[in-house]
């Protein structure tokens, strides 16, 4: 019945084929991106995070070939599947690079413009990523970002609020806390662009709701699994994860009982800075 306790990721070249079906999620950011980010000609761009191509070769085909864009990441089986698509359709000023943005291998004052779409969350060492981007960033470059922000799905973080109480387990709450506040705000996120000696010129928020029919729909949703499951069941020790997620669950659904759906809020931001 909760199949989604079950789920592993297994990072292979099959996997990676179907994972077309994942930018509905970061499509809604990768639009808040293009719809404040400034064209011009004769860019050198870096997208960090590229993963399989998105929205790096988007942004390739916008701009035209006067400009040079470069996707950055580690995750082998994804580049390999961005440069397919770059063969397939004939892009020719796009290329993929194998890296970390915590070590970027490019020369100091060589980018224009640098963009990361939903990347910040994953960075490791966000500082480091950000003292890397101004120092491959020319004078007057421009690094532009999305990220989720805190308060991302607070319906369902409340709901598992609820649950811990419910369950005795209220001394997890701080624990819940801090999976939250990683994600950040749009003034603690431009603080690390400051911090970096960056200075801020764009700054937009926005949000939009994700509807599934009920927490059962939501848990067992396949981008779910991959993207936010793993995170949720280290929250809860090992052995009370196999009673904890089925009273989670239902907590969920009767949630979605009482308006039709289970309808979630996701906060985003665009955050542009320049190189002095």
């Amino acid at each position: 019945m909760h199949e989604y306790l079950n789920y592993k990721f297994e990072d292979t070249a099959d996997f990676i084929s179907t994972f077309d079906e994942m930018p509905l999620w970061s499509a809604s950011f990768g639009l808040l991106l293009f719809k404040h980010l400034k064209l011009a000609p004769n860019l050198k761009v870096l997208d960090i995070g590229s993963g399989a191509g998105f929205p790096l070769l988007e942004l390739a085909q916008r701009l035209g070939t006067s400009s040079t864009c470069y996707g950055l990441d580690p995750w082998v089986n994804a580049n390999k599947r961005a440069n397919q698509k770059i063969r397939n359709y004939g892009i020719t000023n796009a290329s993929i690079i194998e890296g970390s943005a915590d070590n970027i291998p490019f020369a100091d004052s060589s980018i224009d413009l640098i963009v990361s779409n939903l990347g910040i969350n994953n960075f490791e060492q966000p500082d480091k990523v950000f003292a890397e981007c101004y120092r491959v960033l020319k004078p007057g470059g421009r690094l532009a970002l999305t990220t989720n922000l805190n308060g991302h799905w607070q319906e369902f973080y409340d709901v598992f609020a609820d649950t811990l109480v419910q369950t005795g387990n209220a001394k997890l709450l701080s624990n819940l806390t801090s999976h939250q506040e990683h994600r950040g705000n749009v003034k603690s996120i431009s603080q690390q662009f400051s911090n970096a000696g960056f200075s801020l010129i764009v700054r937009h928020a926005d949000e939009f709701k994700m509807d599934f029919l009920d927490g059962t729909a939501f848990l067992n949703h396949n981008f779910i699994k991959l993207g936010w499951l793993a995170s949720w069941k280290a929250l809860i020790p090992e052995n009370m994860i196999k009673s904890f997620f089925p009273i989670l669950e239902e907590n969920l659904n009767k949630l979605a009982a009482k308006s039709g759906t289970l309808s979630l809020t996701v906060p985003m931001a665009y955050i542009q800075a320049e190189k002095q």
